[in-house]
């Protein structure tokens, strides 16, 4: 068989955004039923397949590190997704396949790796690169995007995608744990919304282990940074002793400085609290059935609080944000402005 033609892994062979490969005695990748990570780890099985293709001469070789690479990108390793995503996406060597290299350089992407979003950007975008024939390929435009801007450093971009992958839209898979560790990463880089999601992610144990202490410092980061709601949800949690002594006074104090920016859930959760210094209920399960007495009697107000009470979880933890919905648009129907203000600050519920 005659010598494949020579095969970069990126934007060129100088490119400097992704490693050289290693050169190992004995990596060399004899075929394609050799293409197995044979229960190494994702990146330990990468390092073998750049091993194996510094010494690769012919497309015999070139399809066994191909195989190599789409094990370790299936164990999660970004960078075996996004050499693997151009080794088919290219075609030497191997039956160019544009579906199954796209998809891999969004997974690269997906992972951080910023070189694969902008390749996967620039094969979008190519009218003859075959592009247009893969169901979605504008929104996975929009996707990559984000994800280039999140790698690259841009807090509000990360908020965004994490926003995508929580509710699975624009072609992202809905993946509560990938959207927390992009919240994260946002959260990082000072976002005050990645903050605030983030923290919602660890008090109710959305794609992360449930860690309240964690997640009432997280929230305490978003009140500081400026997000209002970030300081209505440290004040949940000061109201009921979740991951914080339990305060009520903080409470209180928190709740207006929400409200005081005209957040709905801070002033809610003021004029509750309020309420029950009055002598409603306070503790559950009695405060969810007598806010539903009075909003079934068409009580606006009380509406309203069932709405804050589902979003928050009645239990404190199995919040139903379609309950919330529901319980805050016939509030608003009643005439309460702050449940009527509720879809604003709550759109991608």
């Amino acid at each position: 068989m005659a010598p494949a033609a020579p095969t970069c892994p990126s934007e060129g062979c100088g490119a400097s955004a992704w490693p050289s490969p290693p050169r190992e005695s004995g990596a060399a990748c004899a075929g394609a039923d050799e293409a197995t990570c044979a229960g190494s780890s994702g990146a330990e099985c990468t390092e073998r397949a750049l091993a194996a293709w510094s010494e690769a001469v012919d497309a015999r070789g070139l399809e066994c590190i191909a195989g190599l690479l789409a094990d370790a990108c299936a164990l999660d390793d970004a960078r075996a997704c996004g050499f693997a995503g151009r080794l088919w996406l290219d075609g030497h060597g191997l039956v160019r396949d544009v579906a199954r290299g796209l998809g891999m350089l969004v997974r690269a992407c997906d992972g951080g790796v910023a070189v694969a979003c902008t390749a996967a950007i620039r094969w979008i975008d190519d009218p003859h690169g075959g592009s247009a024939d893969v169901p979605g390929a504008q929104s996975l435009r929009v996707r990559m995007d984000l994800d280039l801007g999140c790698a690259s450093g841009q807090g509000d971009a990360c908020y965004n995608a994490g926003l995508l992958f929580y509710n699975g839209r624009d072609g992202a898979p809905r993946d509560r744990a990938r959207s927390s560790r992009v919240y994260e990463r946002g959260c990082d880089l000072g976002d005050p919304r990645a903050c605030n999601n983030l923290g919602d992610a660890l008090a109710y144990g959305q794609g992360l282990k449930r860690d309240l202490p964690r997640a009432a410092a997280v929230y305490e980061k978003a009140c500081h940074l400026g997000e209002a709601l970030g300081c209505g949800n440290l004040g949940y949690s000061a109201e009921h002793g979740a991951g914080v002594p339990r305060d009520l006074e903080r409470a209180r104090a928190l709740y207006r400085a929400a409200c005081a920016t005209r957040d709905p859930y801070g002033c809610l959760h003021a004029e509750m609290l309020a309420a029950e210094d009055a002598g409603a209920p306070r503790e559950p399960p009695a405060v969810v059935s007598y806010w539903v007495r009075r909003c079934a009697a068409r009580e606006a107000r009380a509406c309203a609080f069932v709405g804050i009470l589902y979003e928050d979880g009645p239990d404190g933890f199995a919040r139903d944000e379609a309950k919330s919905l529901q319980a805050m648009t016939r509030a608003c129907e009643l005439g309460n402005g702050h449940a009527c203000e509720w879809p604003k600050a709550h759109p991608d519920e």
